[in-house]
């Protein structure tokens, strides 16, 4: 009896971690999912339109409920994550859940909440806090595969990105302690020390160009541009390992459907369970519906055969493996027979 009750358990548990993880595609997860990303959406619009004290003052009791009922359903989401996440074997211990408590998305599951909850206790309308709660934006990376897609990127390049934005800053460095050095003396006030410098720099090497502080003299101007024409190169060189860094994400991922396809097809059969694996794995994988159409049919076209051919010579069976509908056959010359 007691087994049972402990079967029946882990099963709620574990349906409730196959939910909130997007482990499973059923309706009611589809629903909860588009749910929460609904309520997340609504209450960071409500903090920006808050910002403006005529609209929060006249929808006062409106911006009321939905914080109340906003925070009703994250308190109840952030309770059911931690419970849930002894599904998974490393957080399966009172020190386990306190490992996940730590991870980054808890952290912000937890800010969500906090903010709120301290100005519900203490009974003030403090904008700082209102303002935190943007932090919500942030949960979205959890239910959007395009922002999951953009983390995995900037987490592979970050070794370029960094190198990118270091070379960024010496040349910035450089340029605003040229500036200071060829404009200090005419222009104190926007070139007369380097860190006043530094933001004309700032402005010049990533081509933003604001033009309230300016060179004036010829040297001046000269330097300028030789520093604007090296910005060009260097604004450019952060956005193109990015796009290099989707175009490999992209192309790996991809690459793992595929060969998932093909270990499922390795029988030849492509049963029911097995293919709503495979449309989870797709989802999560941030790949749409007809690319893994595509790859599955494509798979199945390169599926290995067997076809069994009988030698002209020998009327022995042989088995031929292929990869195609097609077969040809060579006819091979007899060898030379040893004298």
């Amino acid at each position: 009896m007691n087994k049972i009750a402990k079967n029946s358990s882990y099963t709620l548990r574990k349906k409730i971690h196959m939910i909130l993880e997007r482990e499973t595609h059923s309706r009611f997860a589809e629903f909860v999912h588009y749910a929460l990303m609904t309520l997340i959406l609504m209450t960071v619009i409500a903090v920006i339109l808050e910002s403006d004290d005529d609209i929060y003052q006249r929808h006062e009791f409106l911006f009321l409920i939905l914080e109340i009922v906003s925070l009703t359903v994250f308190t109840v989401e952030y309770i059911l994550r931690v419970w849930s996440s002894g599904e998974v074997k490393k957080y399966n211990s009172f020190k386990g859940r306190i490992r996940y408590m730590l991870t980054p998305m808890a952290l912000i599951d937890l800010m969500a909440v906090l903010p709120v909850l301290f100005g519900f206790f203490v009974n003030r309308d403090l904008m700082v806090l209102r303002g935190f709660r943007l932090v919500r934006v942030f949960k979205l990376t959890r239910y959007s595969r395009s922002m999951n897609l953009l983390i995995a990127v900037l987490r592979q390049e970050s070794a370029n990105i960094f190198s990118a934005f270091f070379v960024l800053s010496i040349l910035i460095i450089i340029a605003a302690t040229g500036m200071h050095y060829v404009e200090g003396d005419s222009q104190p006030n926007d070139f007369g020390t380097i860190p006043k410098s530094i933001w004309w720099a700032t402005v010049t090497l990533t081509t933003v160009g604001y033009g309230d502080v300016v060179p004036l003299s010829p040297l001046g101007k000269v330097f300028g541009i030789v520093i604007l024409m090296s910005g060009i190169g260097m604004a450019a060189l952060p956005a193109g390992i990015l796009a290099s860094g989707f175009t490999k994400e992209i192309n790996r991922r991809k690459e793992k459907f595929k060969n998932k396809v093909m270990r499922y097809l390795a029988d030849g059969v492509l049963d029911k369970k097995e293919l709503q694996r495979l449309r989870i794995s797709a989802h999560n994988l941030a790949i749409s519906n007809l690319e893994m159409k595509t790859t599955i049919r494509e798979v199945q076209s390169l599926q290995l055969k067997i076809t069994e051919l009988k030698c002209p010579h020998c009327h022995q069976a042989v088995e031929i493996e292929h990869y195609s509908d097609h077969i040809r056959v060579k006819r091979v010359k007899d060898s030379p027979k040893n004298p």
